[in-house]
Order: C-alpha cells, then sequence, then structure tokens
C-alpha cells in the first residue's frame, strides 16, 4: 500500500492523464519518485470508478487495488440495491474485497464488519472506510473462520462467495462456490437469521432453490439490461418466497411474483403496442405471473413478447405497433427491402444477421421489424417503433 500515490499532486497528475491507454502510460517515465506499477494501477482504479463507484472516484483518499479486484467488485448501483433489502442494526460481509457492498451497508446499518482474507486488499479496504469516516470493523482473516471463532451474532450475514475456483474458472453450481455456503449453512444460521447470499446470474434459479434452505426473496439484478447477480435471501424462521425483477439504471418498473402460484396464460393477436421484458424478467421465465400482474397477453407461447390495446408501464422496452403481417420473403423485401430497422427474431427460424444480410437492412435506433410467431398463426413480422412516453 503506497500512500505516496495520495499526494494531491500525484492525483492530479492521474486526473490529467485519466484518458490514456494504461498500456501506454506505464511505459512512460513520470517525475515522482514512485513505482509506474503503482501509478499505473491507481490509473485504471480511476477509470473504473469513475462510472462503477463514483462515490470512490471523487473522494481524493481513496487507493485502488489491482484490477482484478476492481472487476470482481459490485457496482455503486447493486451495492445500493441489496443494502435496502432487509433492515437492522449489525451486518457483517464474510468476503469484503473492495468494500464497495458494505460501503452501502455502512449507509443503512449502524454496525458493520468487514472481513477480507487477502491482506493487502483487506489494507487498502480499511484505509478506504477510514478516509471515507465509516464506522466499519474491518478485519484480515477468512470470513467463515472469523465467524466460527467470534461470539457476535448479526442481524445480517452478507456474501458474495468467489465464483472462479481450481475445478471451475466459471462456477454455475452452488458447489462450486468459495466458500461453500451448502456446508456452513448451520453455521451462518447460528449466528444470524437472515443470510443474504450473492451468486452468479448463470446460476439456475430452480437448481438454487433446491439447494439453499428458507429462501425467502430472489432477487434478479439488472443494470441496464444486462443481469449482473442474483441475490438470495434465507431467513431461519420464514419459508414464504418472493422474486423480484429489477433493471437498476433506468425508469422500468420491478416486477414481483410468488412462484407457488401459476396463473393461465392466456394468448392474442397483436394489439396497439408489444411489450418485451427485460434481461431480469427474462431470467425468471415467469410469463404467465407478469402477464396476469399487467393485464395482458403473449402473442405465442415460446415468442416471449406480449401486446395490449392500450399502453402500459412496463418492465422492459416498449413499442408502438404499425403493423402485422404474415412472413412471406418476397412481400417483406418489397416492403422493406434495404431500409432503415432494428431487427429482433423472437422463435424465429432465422438469425438477425440471416435476415439483416439477406433484405439489406440498416440499422435504426427506432424503426423496428419483429421477426416471430403468433400463436396459431404462425411466422409473423411486426413494424413498430420504439414508444418513449
Amino acid at each position: 500500500m503506497n500512500l505516496k500515490v495520495l499526494q494531491p499532486q500525484v492525483r492530479e497528475y492521474l486526473m490529467e492523464h485519466l484518458h490514456e491507454s494504461p498500456a501506454g502510460f506505464i511505459l512512460k517515465s513520470h517525475p515522482f519518485e514512485i513505482e509506474v506499477k503503482d501509478l499505473t494501477q491507481q490509473l485504471i482504479g480511476l477509470q473504473k470508478a469513475r462510472y462503477k463507484f463514483p462515490l470512490l472516484f471523487e473522494h481524493r483518499e481513496i487507493l485502488f487495488p489491482p484490477k482484478v479486484n476492481l472487476e470482481q467488485t459490485s457496482s455503486a448501483s447493486t451495492a445500493a440495491y441489496k443494502a435496502q433489502i432487509t433492515q437492522g442494526n449489525s451486518m457483517i460481509d464474510l468476503t469484503g474485497g473492495l468494500g464497495v457492498d458494505v460501503i452501502a451497508f455502512a449507509k443503512a446499518y449502524s454496525q458493520t464488519t468487514h472481513v477480507e482474507r487477502d491482506k493487502s486488499l483487506q489494507e487498502i479496504t480499511a484505509h478506504n472506510l477510514s478516509a471515507l469516516q465509516l464506522p466499519t470493523k474491518s478485519v484480515c482473516e477468512d470470513g467463515i473462520a472469523f465467524l466460527r471463532n467470534t461470539d457476535q451474532s448479526f442481524d445480517l450475514i452478507y456474501l458474495d462467495p468467489s465464483r472462479k475456483t481450481a475445478a471451475s474458472s466459471k462456477a454455475v453450481l452452488l458447489t462450486d462456490y468459495e466458500p461453500n455456503v451448502l456446508e456452513h449453512i448451520e453455521l451462518l444460521f447460528d449466528k444470524s437469521d437472515q443470510i443474504l447470499i450473492k451468486t452468479s446470474p448463470m446460476l439456475d434459479i430452480t437448481a438454487g432453490l433446491q439447494q439453499l434452505p428458507n429462501v425467502v426473496e430472489i432477487h434478479v439484478v439488472a443494470v441496464k439490461n444486462e443481469v449482473k447477480e442474483l441475490l438470495w435471501l434465507l431467513n431461519k424462521k420464514d419459508t414464504s418466497l418472493t422474486i423480484t425483477a429489477v433493471n437498476l439504471e433506468t425508469d422500468q418498473p420491478k416486477f414481483s411474483y410468488s412462484p407457488g402460484y401459476l396463473p393461465v396464460l392466456e394468448f392474442s393477436e397483436v394489439k396497439a403496442y408489444v411489450y418485451e421484458p427485460n434481461a431480469a424478467v427474462m431470467k425468471t421465465q415467469a410469463f404467465a405471473q407478469l402477464a396476469e400482474e399487467y393485464k395482458i397477453q403473449k402473442i405465442d407461447q415460446d415468442a416471449h413478447l406480449l401486446t395490449s390495446e392500450e399502453f402500459i408501464d412496463f418492465p422492459g422496452r416498449i413499442f408502438k405497433v404499425k403493423k402485422t403481417q404474415d412472413y412471406k420473403p418476397k412481400s417483406i423485401k418489397r416492403e422493406y427491402g434495404k431500409g432503415a430497422h432494428a431487427v429482433v427474431t423472437r422463435n424465429f427460424r432465422e438469425s438477425v444477421k440471416q435476415i439483416r444480410t439477406k433484405y439489406n437492412f440498416t440499422e435504426s435506433e427506432f424503426n423496428y421489424l419483429f421477426f416471430t410467431s403468433i400463436n396459431g398463426r404462425g411466422a409473423v413480422v411486426i413494424e413498430a417503433e420504439k414508444w418513449n412516453p
């Protein structure tokens, strides 16, 4: 941990080179008696933090760890979201890392504890927590070992197990995670009634529910339509389950449902508006519950597009329909060929790339053609414009 990089003149110098490539920056000489790798590490940190965690970017006393630690860190928006899921006085982050999550929790809990087994990373985080004047205790130790040895109990235990193990570079099963939460459930529930676990969006929700006990909430968290994480809330004293899909940094509403109830799915011809669920909703596959919640219909079993006559505020993209016609290649080529259209395929035999080549389409930001299917009708093309009420 080189505190020389925090000197005001060094920070100003790094800000002057903020848009420079780190690969080029590290090859140059610089006017400080600081190793160039330490300078470059801070430059990369500032570049990452500018959009991912602006609080750290704006604070002049913040130190940044190596790039690999930055990439494994939650964004500020996902951290803030998970911090509002539960309430209480005390929480502990057993896999603390750079501390972005515990910084968010510190605004919601009066007592927070950060545990990180990597000594250099823990020292950087402890420095940052102090610089931010947060009363968070930071400990360099394995999280499970710390929990086993402490007499303290907590209102919430939070874990973000590593998804990179010796057995699998991208863990898709709970048993591939480190620490393996399934092996320590008894210990975790001995120290807290509530456990919040972050996993990769690649984890199958059904498989997770089969393995984890007492799951009461699952949050599918997307940021700007890219699913970033799954959050699993376990409660020692409850077994009711709610699943929520949220698309952060957008104006789209949250969608929550109980998987214990499956309504009858209704189908319809295309009406005035077409809706494309966001990535978080798509991950849940809860189309019947979605349709009932918003009182709309699906156009086909596997098309994953919904429709309504009246506009509704929807958790996804909204399109105003201009025309719907059966898919006849000659007619499509004659009417739309060489035009500017965004292309979307849903349950269609040809790919977007094949269609764009076949009809010589150029790009468009607002004019869309959906190549899809309608229940009982077959392949169709829906002409629509992106709707921003």
